[in-house]
């Protein structure tokens, strides 16, 4: 990298470390320290939000997945907005009148104690086993970038995050949002500008596109054609809007480390107006991010690329294999270039025959080639996994060998510096709500006359052990496959059940006491049963291997699980009562 580009690298987030530690200054109180005094503007709010769920595995993960499938992936935040809608008018108004610092806590006045202590518990294991990923992703890319060790950079990364938010608390963490999706923002436009300048002559703009949508990558609306594919296929329009609406009432509506953010309001108002910001701006957002890695796609159909983006590491693992491996190797290699030649002939033939009675011939041409290089690729990512036993392929790194490629001094450092503070800024939220939710759900609520001050103490010492172990779990996460799925995977097993013991204390009025913890309980059952005896086993559907229930069902059976079981539960116990 050029030196413009490590003083950016530097300067960046040292200046959002030091105005995180900088505002330490107004963390001397408990409600300070936790919810920023509960006096912060909507906007920042909102971002904050954004910033929250759009991590670096957001610019890396989402790209590298708009370059494998296309727009797909933008059927998951097709509900955003509706899920937005309705939580401004249920679960906000409800926690800021409560005045609560927890979401669970709000569960105690409604259910019990131990429906508080269940709910929170099941959101320390879900956050905590998705943790890691922050850390995970943006090491990749100052490993392929600038060459640091991905353990160094896990350290680092870890450390600051720790320092800052240990001394700024929620006001640290939210005014570290709005400068990471400032950055952030930059960093996509100037992706999307480069992508498209770099096109060959004779390739504009609308001709990238329309190679994209040759090659599937611009099918943006999916409708399955009966059940099965609706359950197993995640990119469908009836998974988006139903099973994608139970997904993002329960991440914005029960996971702490969202519910902390917009309790921070000034007012319900205020609280009301950043989550729909978010739910305006976040959809476009991540449209631009899938387009671009759609763009890319594009770009590499012109450019010399590697069979597995993950060069280095293959060379490594095959240097040490047996000979029979490493000629198969040197036989992908050579017939991905002899493809990859032929796929570049009939993409330009496709541009040139746009128009003209030739052009379906050349669509054909053109996606017989994607599909020859596809399966090239699918022995390699089988190659790879033969010889280190890791999961998936290499879609994560595709967007860091992109711009290490082609971005110009101070562009380059400009990207890997948002990259960097994205990962500190989501990690911060998580440590934060963390560190919250073990000190006033399973601590403090049993300890009415305790100091304040002390419980600011131990929740600093608690964001203290929750830093310590995402950068200790980050190390394990590479096995999990493409971040962004193992993300929501794991929030899926939990984000349904949790919203739902909410909605259960709205609708159902008569469900008190224990009904909710027996009702949470019960739900969470129904996800662990459908993720681990349901999908046990896989399903071939259209000659692929899919799970019969894709993850964002999850969301929704757990959620009408604990629906049924506490409203059950609730109408024999007053039976038995009466």
């Amino acid at each position: 990298m050029h030196a413009i580009d490590w003083v950016l690298v530097l300067v960046l987030p040292a200046l959002v470390i030091w105005d995180g530690v900088r505002r330490g200054s107004e963390a001397k109180t408990l409600e300070g320290f936790l919810l920023a005094g509960r006096n912060v503007r909507w906007w920042a709010i909102g971002l904050s939000v954004m910033a929250t769920q759009a991590s670096a595995t957001t610019m890396i993960s989402i790209t590298g997945h708009g370059f494998e499938h296309g727009l797909r992936w933008l059927h998951v935040y097709l509900a955003l907005p509706f899920a937005m809608v309705i939580l401004c008018a249920t679960i906000v108004p409800w926690f800021t009148r409560a005045r609560v610092f927890t979401a669970y806590e709000y569960l105690e006045h409604r259910f019990d104690g131990s429906t508080r202590v269940l709910a929170s518990v099941l959101f320390l294991i879900s956050r905590g086993l998705a943790v890691g990923t922050a850390l995970y992703a943006p090491s990749i890319v100052l490993d392929v970038v600038l060459g640091i060790p991905q353990w160094i950079a896990i350290l680092a990364m870890g450390g600051f995050s720790i320092a800052y938010t240990m001394f700024g608390g929620n006001a640290a963490v939210i005014f570290t949002d709005v400068k990471q999706m400032t950055v952030m923002f930059l960093a996509i436009g100037v992706s999307l500008w480069i992508v498209i300048t770099r096109l060959p002559e004779g390739v504009g703009f609308v001709d990238a596109l329309s190679i994209a949508g040759a090659s599937n990558r611009l099918e943006a609306i999916h409708v399955a054609p009966d059940v099965q594919h609706t359950l197993a296929d995640k990119y469908n329009l009836v998974t988006a809007l139903f099973a994608g609406l139970f997904f993002f009432l329960g991440y914005f509506g029960a996971d702490q480390s969202q519910v902390q953010r917009y309790l921070a309001g000034k007012n319900v108002d205020h609280s009301r107006a950043s989550l729909l910001l978010s739910a305006f701006v976040k959809v476009p957002m991540q449209f631009a991010i899938l387009l671009l890695g759609a763009l890319i796609y594009v770009f590499c159909m012109f450019e010399d690329t590697p069979v597995f983006f993950r060069a280095e590491a293959m060379e490594t693992a095959v240097a040490d294999a047996p000979p029979e491996t490493r000629a198969r190797w040197e036989e992908l290699k050579s017939g991905f270039a002899v493809a990859h030649a032929e796929r570049r002939g009939a993409a330009l033939a496709f541009v040139a025959a746009d128009g003209t009675p030739r052009v379906d011939e050349a669509v054909t041409a053109l996606r017989e080639g994607n599909a020859e290089l596809a399966e090239i690729k699918r022995e390699a990512v089988k190659l790879h996994k033969d010889l280190t036993g890791t999961q998936g392929g290499d879609g994560d790194f595709i967007y860091p060998w992109f711009f290490r490629r082609m971005f110009p001094a101070g562009l380059l450092g400009l990207v890997v510096a948002a990259i960097f503070i994205a990962a500190m800024s989501s990690l911060d939220a998580q440590l934060n709500s963390l560190a919250t939710s073990s000190v006033m759900d399973l601590w403090a609520r049993r300890r009415k006359d305790v100091q304040p001050q002390r419980v600011l103490m131990l929740t600093r010492w608690a964001t203290l052990f929750w830093g310590l172990f995402a950068t200790v779990s980050a190390y394990y996460v590479a096995s999990l496959g493409p971040m962004i799925e193992a993300v929501n995977i794991i929030g899926s097993m939990f984000y349904g059940s949790l919203f739902g013991v909410f909605l259960l204390g709205w609708i159902c009025p008569f469900a008190r006491g224990v009904t909710g913890l027996v009702a949470l309980a019960g739900g969470f059952a129904c996800t662990m049963f459908t993720h681990f005896v349901i999908n046990r086993t896989k399903v071939v559907i259209d000659g692929a291997e899919q799970w019969p229930v894709g993850f964002l069902w999850y969301n929704a059976i757990g959620c009408l699980g604990v629906l049924a079981i506490g409203a059950g539960y609730a109408l024999v116990f007053r039976s038995r009562r009466a």
